[in-house]
């Protein structure tokens, strides 16, 4: 009876350790500067594995980016995982505002007309792309629609947030 119940926790602990690590990365290393790099995959082919979060970083969905286009309106997010399906993110809790840190904060965003992610910068780009796929507006004050054809549209990023509460680099998600 022992050598039965032996075999019934081993089996029971070893389909719950294959659990736990089916959404693992294998390579956890920072860069060379010290800093984490980008935690998620961005390709929308990335099926089945999930990203896990590097340390400092978050899942946001963003909501709105408005001010001097530096301010960005976000819910933290969940992240949810299928070994069939891949990932995908649930916005929780209440709105939080950011800034980006400056001009050079590195940005990665998901393109539907061009082929994979796009590296930019805040002011290269990256936030007046969010802005467009997230407000559908190219300004503030504007009352007339952006072309949105170019934007993923679930507006998930992971992003990492400095010891002053800037956000220090966005990386848009790819979600099943």
């Amino acid at each position: 009876m022992p050598s039965i119940r032996h075999a019934l926790v081993a089996t029971v602990l070893g389909c719950a350790a294959l659990t736990l690590t089916a959404c693992q990365p294998t390579d956890t290393t920072a860069d060379a500067d010290g800093t984490a790099g980008p935690s998620a995959s961005a390709s929308p082919s990335a099926k089945g594995g999930c990203p896990t979060l590097a340390k400092g970083h978050k899942y946001v969905l963003v909501e709105s980016v408005s001010g001097a286009m530096n301010t960005l309106t976000t819910k933290d997010a969940v992240q949810h995982c299928s070994s069939s399906e891949g990932a995908f993110y649930q916005a929780t809790g209440k709105e939080h505002e950011y800034t980006v840190e400056s001009g050079d904060t590195p940005i990665t965003v998901l393109h539907v007309k061009k082929s994979g992610p796009a590296k930019m910068t805040a002011a290269g780009g990256g936030l007046q792309h969010i802005r467009v796929c997230v407000n559908g507006t190219e300004q503030d004050t504007a009352t007339a629609k952006a072309d949105t054809s170019d934007c993923y549209g679930e507006n998930f990023f992971d992003v990492a947030v400095g010891g002053d509460g800037k956000l220090t680099e966005l990386t848009e998600l790819f979600g099943s």
